[in-house]
């Protein structure tokens, strides 16, 4: 086949695009690499042209902040599996909403909410790199649920971008999957590092370290909890990579040598994620690297695949637990400040795995804003959530909870048995007063 004929014929530029919009048209956005910037940086051109678009995709800067602002209302509204909290003022001013789902989901999910409610989704839109001689583009960093929308039949539109990595799995596009292709308007990519790890990200990840074991398979999300645990694992050896997301963490570790992947169960010698995102630097590791794939997050975070890998270690975050060890990882209330991403998922399947097991890491309090603009400590292990919280992680699903005050096992244990536990984690300022709570309610 002539596939450079085919590019040219579906060849177009980025107003040609947005020509093609109607009112009211439903448009999918990939993330990462993947994310098209040209897009979504110029989009707030059609004010008065088109109204009503509704574009699911995760931002996670506030690069696009033009069309964040009030007066291109009738323009766009916004949702997302996966809130940043730059979105939050278009929470509160109704145009974004979350949707709830767990990571591997995000496809089949949205696919099955749009049949049931008869609405078309009428565009995908992905970063690319340029095609190869096979006729063949990679949405680079991220693979996620692309084939999941690539298969909806609707529209599939990609803009090229030379800066995207090249990368092996489930990432590949061939030009006979698209409709139209346009160039990018710069050739960049947005990159998001990592934070650097505090004190106490680095004692909670030192502790958190103890648990690993030479050989063992991890799962690493991104903050600073989770950089001071990569730096804790440092001199590890033969440790294996299963994760949704790769990121600086696990890049430094692979290139301090604990990473070999070659006593893994699973995917042996080969490092597997949903998506990656990081410093520039994670970008040129997953470029063209036969050691590393991506494969759709309907894979990578299924329990029953995640818990095929013997002896891996899931490690996430979450916002505050109660003295009974259920989780709020993704919202203040009801106000969504996050997502609960592979949580539920990298739990479960590392409870399933064998030998596997799970932590999950906070610190013991958080400065919460006040009315006045003042901020007032508190403790982020609670007796019992106020009401209306958002419960991410079920308490039967708890292994390991840590804090730079220590480490509770919870799994098995009775209520008493996890009062007690976190109570010995929680901020020795809040220890008396969450005792006597307990007490009141019975649980100790």
């Amino acid at each position: 086949m002539n596939y450079e004929k085919m590019y040219r014929e579906k060849q177009r530029t980025l107003d040609d695009v947005y020509a093609m919009l109607s009112d009211g048209d439903y448009i999918f956005c990939l993330t990462s690499s993947a994310e098209p910037r040209t897009f979504l940086t110029f989009l707030h051109r059609l004010k008065g042209v088109r109204k009503n678009l509704h574009i699911q995709a995760t931002f996670t800067t506030i690069r696009f902040s033009e069309i964040y602002k009030d007066e291109y209302a009738d323009l766009c509204d916004f949702s997302s599996p996966f809130f940043p909290r730059t979105r939050v003022p278009l929470q509160r001013s109704g145009r974004a909403s979350y949707i709830p789902m767990h990571l591997r989901n995000r496809g089949v999910d949205t696919v099955y909410h749009l049949k049931q409610i008869s609405r078309p989704m009428n565009y995908v839109i992905i970063a690319v790199t340029p095609m190869d001689k096979h006729g063949y583009f990679c949405s680079g960093s991220c693979a996620l649920a692309m084939r999941t929308y690539l298969s909806y039949g609707c529209k599939v539109i990609l803009e090229v971008n030379e800066a995207c990595p090249r990368t092996f799995g489930d990432t590949y596009i061939h030009i006979s999957e698209v409709d139209y292709i346009y160039n990018s308007h710069d050739n960049k990519i947005n990159y998001y590092p990592s934070p650097p790890p505090t004190d106490e990200d680095k004692e909670i990840g030192g502790m958190i370290a103890d648990l690993v074991h030479d050989g063992d398979t991890i799962q690493l999300g991104i903050g600073g909890i989770l950089s001071g645990c990569a730096n804790g694992l440092v001199n590890k050896r033969d440790l294996g990579v299963h994760t949704e997301m790769f990121n600086d963490g696990l890049m430094n570790l692979y290139n301090a040598g604990a990473i070999t992947n070659k006593k893994k169960s699973l995917f042996k010698n080969k490092i597997v994620a949903a998506f990656s995102s990081g410093a520039k630097e994670v970008f040129d590791f997953v470029d063209d690297n036969p050691g590393m794939i991506h494969l759709d997050a309907l894979y990578v975070n299924h329990p029953a695949n995640f818990s095929k890998n013997d002896n891996i270690i899931s490690v996430n975050t979450t916002l505050a637990i109660d003295l009974m060890g259920q989780c709020s990882s993704e919202a203040v209330l009801t106000e969504q400040i996050s997502g609960t991403g592979g949580q539920t998922e990298t739990i479960i399947g590392a409870k399933e795995a064998h030998g596997g097991r799970s932590v999950i890491a906070l610190h013991s309090t958080r400065e919460l804003k006040q009315p006045d603009g003042s901020k007032k400590r508190i403790s982020t292990i609670l007796p019992v959530h106020p009401a209306g919280t958002v419960i991410s992680l079920a308490r039967n699903d708890i292994d390991f909870v840590c804090t730079e005050y220590g480490m509770a096992a919870l799994r098995g244990a009775t209520l008493r048995e996890r009062a007690q536990s976190l109570i010995n984690i929680a901020h020795p300022d809040y220890r008396d007063e969450l005792t006597e709570q307990a007490k009141r309610l019975w649980l100790i």
